[in-house]
C-alpha cells in the first residue's frame, strides 16, 4: 500500500525545493535523475476510471512497467492506494497481466471485460523529469522526496505538471505531515489531492468537478473512542477536500458540501468538547473557513431560494431585476473570497494540521486535553462512548426545546443548531445502531431542521438586504417591501415552527 502526500509547487518553488536543508539527501548524495513517459489506457467509456483505477505504463529508455493503482483514500493530502506493477516488454499494456492485476482488485469488471474481450485505449501521456532522492528523519524513518516536472498531453492539450511527492518508506505516515508542514512553511506550495491520472482524465474529458455528499463512516464496535475520532474527523476532511476542485471552478453546490463537511467536523468536535479539544491555532483556523464558507452560501441561498420566489406585481419586476443583480455581484465577490482562501497558504496549512492532528492523535497531546478531562475517555469502546454521547445531544435539543419562547426568535435558532448537532452525532454513530426508533428519531431532526432553517434563511436574508441597500439605494422602495415580506413570512411560520418544536423535541429520545 503505497503512503505518500503530493505537495504542488509553482515554477519557483520548483527550482527551489531541492536547496530546503533539511530536504537535502545524507552524506551529500545526489538525486536520481530520470526522464520517463508515462501512458495511460483505458476502455472507450473509461469503465476502469468509473470503477476507481487507472492503468499506466511507464517507459524509462528501453524499460517498460505496466502499473494498475488505484481504490484507497485521500486525507488531508496524505494518499494510500494499492499500487500493482510488473515490468512488461513494450509500451503498450500487456492484456494477460493486465487481466491478472485486475481480478485482484476488481474481479467483477476484469470478468466482464474479458468476456466481451473490451479493447484498451489510450487516453493520455505524461512526460516528465523526475528527481529522487532519499531524506532520513529523526528516529530513523525513511522519506522518499520526488520531484516531478513536465506536462500532461491529450491531443494538442497539454497542462503543466510541478510536483514534489514524499512518500514514507520506513516508519509512521504520521512523520508525513511534520515533513509536509516544514516544506510548506519553506516554499509556497499547496496540498493536491487529485493524482496525475485524475488530471490527465479531467484534460481527456471523463472528470468534471461536481459536489461530493457526506458519506457513511464506518465504525468497529471493538473500536476505542479515539479511533472512531480518527474515523469521524477523516470522514469530514474526505468531504472537504473532495469538493476542492469544485470550489475552485466556482461550483455553488461545491462550496455547500465543503461547507457541510467543515460544519460536521466542527459538530464532531463539540460532540466530545469534554474529552477532547483541537489546539487554540487549528481551531482559530477552522473558525476562519467557517465563516468564509458561511457568507458566501448565504448569499447563493438569497439569490437560488428567496429572490425567486417574491410574490411581486408586474411594475416591480425591472427594480427586482437589478436588484438580483447586485446581490449576484456580492454573491460573486464572496465565493471569489473562498476560492482566495482554499488557494491560500493558511488553507493548507490548516488542512496539514488537521491531517497531522488525526495520523499523529494529537488527543494525547496536553494542549488537547481539556482542564479536567478524564485521562482514559478516549480510551474507553466507541460501542459504550458513543449511546451517552448521543444521549448528551438528545439533552441538550430537548432543554433547548423546553426554554423556547416565540418572543425571542433568537431561541429557535439554539434549537435548531442543537437539533443538527444531535443528527449529526447520530450519523456518525449510525454503524452501531440499527433501530427503528433511532431511524424515527434521525428522520424527526432532518425535517425539523429543513424546517426551522426556512426561518433561518428569513432572519439572514433580512441582514443581506439591510447590505443590498448601500450597492443599490435607488431600490429603498423594493427593498423595504422584500423586508416586509420576509419579516410576514417569519410571523406566520413563527408559531407553528413553536407548536412544531414543542410537540416533538421535548420527549426523551432512544439512541
Amino acid at each position: 500500500m503505497e503512503c505518500e502526500i503530493k505537495l504542488a509547487l509553482d515554477s519557483a518553488s520548483a527550482g527551489q525545493v531541492r536547496k530546503i536543508p533539511f530536504l537535502r539527501p545524507p552524506d551529500g548524495a545526489k538525486p536520481e535523475e530520470r526522464e520517463h513517459v508515462d501512458r495511460y489506457f483505458d476502455t472507450a467509456d473509461f469503465s476502469l476510471w468509473q470503477h476507481g483505477y487507472a492503468l499506466r505504463v511507464r517507459s524509462e529508455g528501453m524499460r517498460h512497467v505496466q502499473t494498475l493503482k488505484g481504490g484507497g483514500t485521500v486525507v488531508a493530502g496524505l494518499h494510500r492506494r494499492v499500487e500493482l506493477e510488473a515490468e512488461v516488454a513494450s509500451s503498450e499494456p500487456d492484456r494477460e497481466l493486465f487481466a491478472r492485476q485486475l481480478r485482484e482488485v476488481l474481479p467483477a469488471l476484469a470478468k466482464q471485460l474479458g468476456r466481451h474481450e473490451t479493447p484498451l485505449e489510450p487516453v493520455f501521456v505524461n512526460k516528465a523529469k523526475r528527481s529522487a532522492w532519499m531524506v532520513e528523519l529523526d528516529g530513523g524513518a525513511q522519506v522518499e522526496c520526488a520531484l516531478d516536472t513536465g506536462e500532461l498531453q491529450r491531443g494538442d492539450r497539454t497542462v503543466p505538471v510541478r510536483e514534489l511527492e514524499i512518500e514514507m518508506k520506513n516508519g509512521d505516515p504520521a512523520r508525513l505531515y511534520e515533513l509536509a508542514r516544514r516544506v510548506h512553511e519553506a516554499l509556497p506550495v499547496r496540498i493536491e489531492n487529485i493524482s496525475k491520472a485524475e488530471r490527465g482524465y479531467a484534460l481527456a474529458g471523463a472528470v468534471a468537478p461536481r459536489a461530493v455528499k457526506a458519506s457513511a463512516v464506518a465504525l468497529k464496535r471493538k473500536a476505542s473512542m479515539g479511533e472512531a475520532l480518527a474515523g469521524i474527523l477523516r470522514n469530514c476532511l474526505e468531504q472537504m477536500q473532495a469538493n476542492e476542485q469544485g470550489v475552485l471552478s466556482g461550483e455553488v453546490e461545491s462550496l455547500h458540501q465543503m461547507r457541510v463537511g467543515l460544519r460536521r467536523l466542527r459538530a464532531a468536535m463539540a460532540m466530545v468538547r469534554g474529552m477532547v479539544q483541537l489546539p487554540p491555532p487549528l481551531a482559530a483556523d477552522v473558525e476562519w473557513l467557517a465563516g468564509e464558507l458561511g457568507d458566501a452560501r448565504n448569499w447563493d441561498v438569497f439569490i437560488e431560494s428567496l429572490l425567486p420566489g417574491l410574490p411581486l406585481p408586474e411594475e416591480h419586476k425591472p427594480a427586482l431585476a437589478r436588484v438580483a443583480v447586485a446581490a449576484r455581484e456580492e454573491a460573486e465577490r464572496h465565493r471569489a473570497r473562498v476560492r482566495g482562501a482554499v488557494g491560500s497558504p493558511r488553507y493548507t496549512g490548516l488542512m496539514l494540521g488537521l491531517g497531522a492532528w488525526i495520523a499523529g492523535q494529537g488527543w494525547k497531546q496536553a494542549d488537547s486535553i481539556p482542564e479536567g478531562a478524564p485521562a482514559d475517555a478516549l480510551k474507553q469502546k466507541v460501542a459504550k462512548a458513543a449511546p451517552r454521547l448521543v444521549q448528551h445531544a438528545a439533552a441538550r435539543v430537548r432543554k433547548r426545546a423546553r426554554g423556547f419562547d416565540l418572543k425571542q426568535p433568537a431561541c429557535l435558532h439554539k434549537v435548531r443548531i442543537a437539533a443538527k448537532k444531535e443528527r449529526y452525532a447520530r450519523e456518525f454513530f449510525e454503524a452501531l445502531s440499527h433501530g427503528k426508533k433511532e431511524a424515527r428519531r434521525h428522520d424527526l431532526l432532518t425535517g425539523m431542521q429543513d424546517e426551522l432553517g426556512l426561518l433561518n434563511d428569513s432572519v439572514v436574508a433580512r441582514e443581506l438586504v439591510a447590505q443590498l441597500r448601500e450597492r443599490v439605494p435607488q431600490e429603498l422602495a423594493l427593498l423595504g417591501f422584500i423586508e416586509g415580506v420576509l419579516a410576514a413570512r417569519a410571523l406566520d411560520a413563527l408559531p407553528r415552527a413553536g407548536k412544531q418544536v414543542r410537540r416533538k423535541l421535548r420527549a426523551r429520545a432512544a439512541f
